[in-house]
């Protein structure tokens, strides 16, 4: 995985600036440029007020929409400008404030025109299952990897994640299994912070149950069976054994258990990207994964 250009999207929300952090961080590591973008967006033409005569008027003043729009990007820009002093970026980031609602789909178009390896984004993963918020649109419909952050920096003594779907038989995700791999071993080589890998073996609670599957031997033999793909996967990587994690359950579970497990600062994972209704109403593992774990998350498509 090359970094080299970098999209950031700078959040006033975000008191701590956490996307810019990491940007700034990556950057340095990286030697990658930037362009940082914010986004304003008012529907002026639906504001309105009460006159001194208590008759409610149809604009917000006498002052034209264009002047008023004019005034929002102003001061997003002054906004804008300021953070990326503080972080020391002036002379290394190239910046924009746009006028768009639609911030994925303004991103996706934007990307189609201009070659990015990475787009950096504070992360929000609260909203309900009918709403389908930026993040989740980002993961959908954008080739650009993603990187969601939720911690300000990365610390000491943590280490990478990266989830794999070792049970695929599907060549394209086979191929995101290696795509997932490659930027691991980037990340972790220039950060310094040690790799794990982890993948689920699904197992029916029914048969178990009923004796029909042994936990045990089928995660040993899972084991045998999934250990020198990996490594071969790894190339030239040495990655120890007892850094590649199995277990038995859903994804979504048991990715954010081995991340606590491990100390994970960010998990690597690999999505789909269903779209429509399908996709509100079945979701993704990547997206169920944000909902349980407490780190950053680098997502990646085929």
């Amino acid at each position: 995985m090359k970094i080299e250009t970098i999209l950031v999207i700078a959040d006033q929300q975000d008191k701590q600036q956490k996307a810019l952090t990491h940007a700034k961080s990556m950057a340095g590591k990286y030697a990658a440029k930037l362009h940082i973008v914010a986004f304003c967006y008012e529907r002026l033409g639906a504001l309105q007020h009460y006159n001194t005569t208590g008759v409610k008027s149809s604009n917000i003043s006498d002052t034209p929409q264009t002047a008023i729009k004019d005034k929002i990007l102003l001061a997003k820009q002054n906004w804008l400008n300021e953070q990326i002093t503080q972080q020391d970026l002036d002379d290394n980031a190239t910046s924009e404030v746009v006028w768009e609602k639609d911030i994925a789909a303004w991103v996706a178009a934007h990307c189609k025109e201009n070659a990015y390896d990475l787009i950096i984004k504070t992360g929000h993963r609260s909203e309900g299952v009918f709403y389908v918020p930026t993040d989740w649109h980002l993961m959908r419909n954008n080739l650009v990897p993603v990187l969601l952050v939720r911690e300000k920096k990365w610390r000491k003594k943590q280490s990478i994640l990266v989830a794999l779907d070792m049970a695929t038989q599907v060549k394209s995700k086979q191929a995101l299994n290696q795509k997932l791999l490659d930027a691991g071993i980037t990340m972790s080589n220039s950060t310094g912070m040690p790799l794990h890998l982890c993948f689920s073996i699904a197992l029916s609670p029914v048969l178990k149950d009923l004796g029909l599957v042994n936990k045990k031997t089928t995660m040993s033999e899972a084991r045998t069976r999934m250990l020198p793909v990996i490594h071969k996967m790894l190339g030239e990587h040495n990655l120890a054994n007892e850094n590649i994690h199995i277990k038995t359950g859903v994804a979504d579970k048991v990715i954010p258990s081995i991340a606590a497990d491990v100390g994970a600062a960010i998990v690597i994972i690999g999505s789909v990207g269903r779209k429509g209704v399908k996709a509100k109403l079945m979701g993704n593992t990547a997206e169920s994964v944000l909902a349980l774990l407490k780190t950053d998350v680098l997502v990646i498509q085929p």
